[in-house]
């Protein structure tokens, strides 16, 4: 059985298992839409600081930083749009999220590794096309979500300021099966089945920041922990580790942590892609 086959086959059987849309918490009126180029109807939510604005259908003209936020599993925009309320105000940045087909008001679809990763290529096209400048994004994903950023930082022609990793997986096997038993060679194998974060994060062009709960038993920190071992050495930020469980990394004991860790992150990342394009502009 080739490789695309079995992938197709892994992605069938694991269905039920691996996407857990819930019923849509928000009115579909609350939100905007995009369409993929699948032809997938996607909701899109756009979350300002206090005192600012943007839509996904006007050109930009804010010089905040623009998160394009991919959520994680068994949750929509309805139900994340606290915490990105507390991300736009922590960061001083519009936060833009959208549901995957399937979840909240988004369109019914089948859903695949390629659906999440066209979803995000549709958001973040719309990020082009109004105007956002690259040093302005930063790509977030949270657990699944980690899946379709990785993805796109991976992309040759994606431009982008700086990527954070909330809870990620390292690759669906390792997600739900330890691979202290099994030869390298068997590991590997199972890592390119389905959400091979490992090889994607190998391709970033841009800083990479970290934050996992020691606590986590839904996707084990061992995974976040190899994510950074394959980060390109220039881009590998130090991650930021914290007692916390796989859905409370902003509780009230961890919050101020993670706000210091991620304003410091953003602001060193916008410096060094400065230093960077300025370096350019000198060649």
């Amino acid at each position: 059985m080739g490789a695309r086959m079995t992938k197709s086959v892994v992605e069938t059987c694991m269905q039920s298992s691996i996407y857990q849309p819930p019923a849509a918490s928000y009115s579909k009126y609350s939100c905007q839409f995009i369409r993929s180029v699948a032809g997938d109807k996607l909701a899109v939510l756009c979350v300002s600081p206090a005192g600012s604005s943007m839509t996904m259908h006007s050109k930009y003209t804010d010089n905040r930083h623009v998160v394009l936020y991919s959520h994680g599993n068994a949750t929509d925009l309805g139900e994340c749009k606290d915490i990105c309320e507390m991300l736009a105000n922590m960061l001083n940045a519009h936060i833009v999220v959208y549901d995957y087909p399937n979840y909240g008001n988004s369109s019914k679809a089948v859903m695949r590794e390629s659906t999440l990763n066209a979803s995000i290529e549709a958001v973040y096209s719309r990020l082009k096309e109004i105007d956002i400048p690259p040093d302005k994004i930063v790509l977030m994903g949270q657990s699944l979500g980690s899946v379709p950023t990785l993805n796109i930082a991976s992309r040759a022609s994606a431009k982008y300021c700086a990527v954070i990793l909330i809870s990620p997986l390292a690759t669906a096997f390792r997600a739900v099966i330890s691979d202290g038993y099994l030869p390298k060679y068997v590991s590997e194998k199972l890592d390119r089945l389905l959400f091979d974060n490992l090889k994607a994060i190998e391709s970033v062009r841009a800083p990479v920041a970290i934050v996992h709960g020691f606590s986590d038993e839904v996707v084990d920190i061992a995974g976040a922990q190899l994510l950074h071992s394959r980060i390109p050495a220039r881009f590998a930020h130090a991650p930021l580790y914290i007692e916390a469980a796989h859905n409370d990394i902003y509780r009230e004991e961890t919050v101020n942590l993670v706000t210091d860790y991620l304003q410091e992150f953003v602001r060193a990342a916008s410096e060094a892609h400065g230093k960077l394009s300025s370096g350019a502009s000198r060649d």
